[in-house]
């Protein structure tokens, strides 16, 4: 049998929507649906941007991305045939959007950022939800969310507790490659703050 390389694991969360939509929102925590109703209310619009909106959303995404300590991808890297971009906008003006790649089966969470200031109109959780209903109405299985960070430290285990409350199931999977000095860097940067540590400073992350 052919060697596929070095092994390390990652995980994700993947959220089952082939039950009612009522069911999927019942799965997800109650702190979800009270912004997702609040969302709601405050008559958000979830559609799907054309080239004007790509460009203001690549200019939120990338403050988001420096502000979390990530180098943000070029707009070329992310505009790919089967990645569809959908905005959420309140009176016209783009308060953030969610950029997911499209799947036979499923969807999976690419980057989503939303602006900081409008935060109290739970933007965020109007962009999932809408996201989950998409790839519902479209026949998919699975929502990926786009990964949950083993071992977790500093900002990402908010962002795990974030994707927790969805509903969804911890899922693990290999990761290969024929260079054993990355299969060890990412287990020594899981497991041991000083790597953790050490890799944000030569990455320049806050």
């Amino acid at each position: 049998m052919r060697l596929k390389g070095f092994k390390d694991m990652r995980a994700t969360i993947e959220i089952d929507v082939t039950p009612t939509e009522e069911e999927i929102l019942n799965r997800t925590d109650r702190s979800r649906r009270k912004n997702i109703n609040k969302a709601i209310n405050e008559n958000l619009e979830f559609v799907e941007a054309e080239e004007s909106g790509w460009n203001e959303w690549y200019k939120i995404y990338c403050k988001v991305w420096k502000e979390g300590g990530v180098a943000p991808e070029k707009l070329e890297n992310l505009k790919k045939p089967n990645y569809k971009l959908y905005l959420a906008k309140k009176d016209g003006k783009i308060l953030g959007g969610g950029l997911f790649e499209e799947l036979e089966d499923r969807i999976v969470f690419r980057a989503y950022a939303s602006l900081i200031d409008y935060q109290d109109l739970r933007v965020n959780d109007f962009l999932y939800w809408k996201s989950i209903l998409w790839a519902k109405n479209r026949g998919k299985k699975i929502v990926d969310l786009g990964g949950w960070q083993i071992n977790a430290r500093d900002h990402l285990k908010g962002v795990n507790q974030f994707k927790e409350k969805w509903g969804g199931k911890i899922v693990y999977y290999p990761v290969y490659s024929k260079n054993p000095f990355y299969i060890i860097g990412r287990k020594l940067i899981k497991k041991y703050g000083f790597f953790w540590w050490l890799n944000k400073k030569l990455r320049g992350r806050k």
